[in-house]
């Protein structure tokens, strides 16, 4: 018995709609597939892009790293250079007797706290080491002062007097006047000295009158004999 084409088509069903359908929707997958293919290409591209831009910058960073610690290693060769030459000087000022010179502020305050703490020998040479290497310091005028009671402290009237009286010849406005005439009335009177002693405590009674100094300086008139 004969099938005739149109029945075999019918019987096998190719030539119905579904296989027709079916058909094209396969098409229609592979486009897409192809397009997602397609996208996922491009962005692999991109992320290879970005990969290659992240890489040089690893590259520079690295770059740089290097160079920072190169400097560094450099800069710790000079320093231990530098500290190898200050040991070089402190060491050749010993061998001389030198003395290391701290500067004229820190030479004034150790030198008031050793006098506030009764060290007078050390106080003593601190302020003659202040006015003799800051003449025209701001702490001048307190450091003949201050020396001169150091010095009385430590019985050595005479220079006591000479540095009370320094204060007194080169800064006769000071604040510090009054102070003065009383540490050097107080360091002449040992030196057998006590009428100019009195005169000079008199003028700190008369000049500086209600303070403290001429407080100071009545009650010492009256122990003088």
């Amino acid at each position: 018995m004969k099938i005739n084409k149109i029945t075999a088509l019918s019987v096998l069903g190719l030539g119905s709609p579904f296989f027709l359908c079916g058909c094209f929707a396969t098409q229609d997958d592979v486009k897409v597939l192809k397009t997602q293919v397609a996208a996922l290409n491009k962005t692999l591209e991109n992320l290879q892009k970005n990969q290659a831009g992240l890489d040089v910058q690893m590259e520079d960073l690295m770059s740089q790293l290097v160079q920072s610690s190169e400097n560094l290693k450099d800069f710790d060769y000079k320093l231990d250079n530098i500290s190898t030459k200050l040991d070089n000087i402190t060491s050749a000022l010993e061998k001389d007797g030198s003395d290391y010179k701290m500067p004229p502020g820190e030479i004034y305050s150790q030198a008031k706290s050793q006098l506030d703490s009764a060290q007078y020998a050390s106080a003593a040479k601190g302020f003659a080491l202040y006015i003799q290497n800051a003449p025209n310091g701001q702490n001048i005028e307190e450091s003949y002062l201050y020396l001169a009671q150091a010095l009385f402290n430590l019985e050595d009237y005479q220079k006591a007097a000479v540095s009370s009286a320094t204060l007194l010849d080169k800064f006769p406005k000071s604040k510090h006047t009054a102070a003065a005439r009383i540490i050097y009335a107080r360091s002449i009177i040992p030196l057998g000295k006590k009428d100019e002693a009195k005169n000079y405590l008199q003028s700190v009674v008369q000049d500086y009158k209600g303070s403290t100094e001429a407080a100071e300086a009545k009650k010492l008139i009256g122990e003088i004999k």
